[in-house]
């Protein structure tokens, strides 16, 4: 398989033009056929990263307070990891959500699953909200939050 580059990436808000593979990379990435429990927020960013015409990621996330933005779910395909995919999705929708007038983003993450999230974060300034045991994941739950500038 060849290396994609990030400079080729492309985001786009209409994420519902992708659905069906967009469920199959969620299927793929998180071996579960639900995106997230409802995707009839309002409001709600579904964004899509592509590369030449093929999804390379995804990201959803709705309005979990007048003031804070919730990152409910996002996932990069096997073949772009570790080249930006996820960054410029995360920047995206940290972009959109500030024109909307919130004022933090948040998400959570399982570390022991999903250490990149967790270095992805605090590598963009985000801090630690809280966490809890989790034991559906059998992992601790972090909520990461940082402000929208």
């Amino acid at each position: 398989m060849r290396k994609k580059v990030a400079d080729e990436i492309t985001i786009s808000r209409d994420g519902f033009l992708f659905i069906k593979e967009v469920r199959k990379l969620n299927n793929l990435v998180f071996r579960e056929k639900r995106l997230i429990n409802r995707l009839d927020h309002d409001p709600l960013i579904f964004l899509t990263a592509h590369c030449q015409g093929e999804l390379a990621g995804f990201k959803i996330g709705y309005a979990q307070s007048p003031r804070i933005f919730y990152s409910a779910k996002g996932a990069t395909s096997p073949l772009y990891r570790r080249q930006g995919v996820a960054t410029k999705l995360l920047f995206e929708m940290m972009r959109e959500a500030a024109a909307m007038g919130f004022t933090e983003l948040h998400y959570d993450t399982f570390p022991a699953i999903y250490p990149g999230m967790v270095v992805l974060g605090l590598r963009h300034g985000y801090k630690f909200k809280k966490m809890h045991w989790n034991p559906e994941y059998n992992d601790f739950q972090l909520r990461l939050g940082r402000a929208l500038r």
